[in-house]
């Protein structure tokens, strides 16, 4: 199966902790959303993101290759039994030119906006470096980053 990560599922590193198998396949973009962090986290102790509407946006993350079983597992971090996040499939536009579904996760009742969770965005920023994706994203987190200090 495909996974759409854009959040601390940037970070392949953190992501092989509950998804071992996971493969990165190529960067990719999901039009016409932004990131918003939309849920607050107790042991964070601060916001954790979703994607949220926006005409114009555009989120920029990867698509991994996930094992089934794996990605369930992934569910169970991701609280989606709880009803925190939902996992839904979504059409992203791949490096390649052409349209994949994946599935990604996102909060299920946004709140907030929350200041970012200093240690999520850490795990976006290194996730985005690693994955090469474009500096003007990655500065877009970085300022998110000083947002949360």
């Amino acid at each position: 199966m495909h996974h759409f990560g854009y959040g601390s599922n940037l970070n392949m590193e953190f992501l092989r902790t509950y998804c071992p198998s996971a493969e990165f396949v190529m960067r990719a973009y999901l039009p016409n959303y932004e990131v918003q962090f939309r849920f607050w986290s107790e042991r964070r102790q601060g916001g954790i993101s979703t994607i949220i509407e926006k005409p114009g946006g555009l989120v920029h993350g990867v698509i991994y290759d996930v094992p089934e079983e794996e990605l369930m597992d992934l569910d169970v971090l991701e609280s989606v039994p709880q009803g925190l996040y939902r996992r839904e499939t979504f059409l992203v536009l791949g490096e390649d030119g052409e349209w994949h579904g994946a599935d990604l996760y996102r909060v299920a009742e946004p709140k907030g906006p929350f200041t970012p969770a200093r240690s999520y965005v850490e795990l976006m920023i290194t996730g985005a470096k690693a994955h090469g994706l474009a500096s003007e994203y990655i500065k877009k987190i970085e300022d998110m980053h000083e947002r949360s200090r």
